[in-house]
């Protein structure tokens, strides 16, 4: 018997249709994936199940009854957990807080000691260490998941929603993951995954559910399809896992770290003697498990945070102590690993947020005075060339806020890869996109690659490293551990290294 059934939902977004009379069943004990492409609705549609939006036509029923959640809060009341892909903690507060934030107790306060213990156990049951002291702003974006994990199962829920739950996962994490769902499907519970690969859906799920421009189109069993039958349905095409990979007329250095030191504070080091070299025409792959400094290293070389030793050099000029504005000048673009925070004004609309670089430039300003006529064409060039999906008839007007996260993460593609620059820090750039748009966004770096330009790709997906890098580089400790030709790279030895185990030892 179904648990969830969802019946002729239907919502849209100033006359758009986000959702279009869907249906959707989910049984006990049941693995059920969602596929489609970045704004093809499978999140809008989890947003009404979990009281997040309302629907506009259709009815849910849960454990049998007819049911409307008028919010969050009533829907972890029924039994119903939702892990976001953009993660809703309080900064501010440690992960303990945040894991008891809205609970009830039968007293005045919450026993912060049994609670901690709870966290402990399950973090450990089910590998999800994280100290439940630690503020939530001093956690890696990888901690972060886990913790939005644990927070769910903490709620005692009965179908846990998972919205890209493994795209900042190492693939042992990914596999150590997929062992927890799977015992908590033998315990009885259902789980919706909503994932862009093809790979994790065939290995986990039991159904998969296919929807595209907001409309169901089909209904699968997972062990009766495959990766071609799934790409047809989604974007109507098979998708192309090659990329076309030619020489550098000539290769120099583009970047070289010599040194690199960035402390914490006295105690806490996160960057140690890193030494790296990237040429033009190559895209250097950084890997290594989330929290090893990756992220510290890109705002090094993007110079958010100035280095306490060691020296930077961009096409042979020293930049170590140039600000962000010039180094962007000077060709260096960074595509963060956060869009919400660092990538993207959500407030604004995508106009605006196309030319926050460039504003000061006389094209798009004088005086003061934004020429607007200019940052619409700017718009509708990106959005024709990056194929971002906006609502409305003035699509450059969209507020950010209301694209899907990997329409929004186009619009940051769109803005820092420009013709000025000439070497891109991509951390991770497909991290949540479907395999539509993460097939894009790879060939887009491919192209620069080809054009002569320099990229640093920082990605926790392995594959993704291996597909597209020249030499990849491993972290761990906030150091370079080894550099590896891509002939020699594989997921073994990646893997060791990823752990800290040199080779050899």
């Amino acid at each position: 018997m179904a648990i969830l059934e969802m019946k002729k939902i239907s919502k849209a977004f100033f006359g758009v249709y986000a959702n279009e009379k869907i249906d959707l069943s989910i049984n006990k004990g049941e693995i059920h994936a969602l596929l489609g492409e970045n704004g093809a609705g499978k999140t809008t549609l989890m947003n009404i199940l979990f009281g997040i939006y309302r629907a506009d036509e259709g009815t849910i029923f849960w454990k049998g009854n007819a049911v409307c959640f008028h919010s969050p809060k009533q829907a972890i009341g029924a039994g119903i957990g939702m892990v976001h892909q953009h993660f809703s903690l309080v900064k501010k507060l440690t992960v303990l807080d945040n894991m008891i934030l809205g609970l009830e107790s039968k007293g005045v306060f919450v026993n912060r000691k049994d609670a901690k213990d709870k966290i402990n156990a399950m973090a450990q049951k089910y590998g999800l260490e994280v100290e439940p002291l630690a503020k939530i702003e001093d956690l890696s974006v990888g901690q972060r998941q886990r913790v939005e994990i644990l927070k769910a199962l903490y709620r005692d829920v009965e179908l846990l929603i998972l919205d890209e739950p493994t795209g900042i996962l190492t693939p042992n994490e990914t596999k150590h993951f997929f062992e927890v769902l799977r015992k908590l499907k033998k315990e009885g519970y259902a789980i919706i995954i909503i994932t862009h690969r093809m790979s994790e859906i065939l290995a986990i799920s039991d159904k998969v559910s296919i929807l595209r421009d907001g409309v169901l189109v089909k209904e699968l069993v997972t062990s009766e399809t495959n990766p071609e039958e799934l790409s047809h349905y989604m974007i109507g095409r098979e998708l192309n896992s090659t990329f076309e990979k030619r020489e550098a007329k000539v290769q120099k250095t583009a970047l070289t770290l010599q040194g690199i030191h960035l402390k914490q504070s006295k105690k806490a080091v996160l960057l140690k003697d890193v030494d790296l070299q990237v040429q033009t025409g190559e895209i250097l792959g950084i890997a290594g498990v989330d929290g090893n400094g990756q992220k510290e290293l890109c705002e090094v070389i993007t110079g958010i945070r100035k280095p306490s030793a060691g020296q930077i050099t961009c096409f042979d000029e020293d930049i170590t102590r140039d600000s962000v504005r010039v180094r962007f000048e000077k060709g260096i673009s960074y595509i963060s690993d956060d869009r919400h925070e660092d990538g993207l004004v959500l407030a604004m609309n995508v106009e605006e947020n196309l030319i926050l670089r460039d504003y000061q430039k006389k094209h798009f300003s004088v005086k003061t005075i934004l020429n607007r006529k200019n940052m619409k064409q700017t718009a509708e060039d990106a959005i024709s060339k990056y194929r971002i999906k906006t609502s409305g008839t003035s699509k450059g007007v969209t507020a950010v806020r209301l694209l899907s996260g990997g329409n929004q993460q186009k619009v940051i593609i769109a803005r820092e890869i420009s013709e000025s620059g000439k070497f891109i820090i991509a951390n991770q750039p497909t991290r949540g996109l479907d395999i539509g748009a993460t097939e894009f966004v790879r060939s887009v770096l491919m192209e620069e690659r080809n054009k002569g330009n320099s990229v640093l790709l920082v990605s926790a997906d392995l594959e993704e490293i291996l597909a597209l890098s020249d030499r990849i580089a491993v972290m761990f400790g906030g150091r370079v551990v080894g550099v590896l030709a891509r002939e020699d790279a594989t997921i073994e030895r990646l893997g060791l290294l990823m752990g800290g185990i040199q080779e050899g030892n």
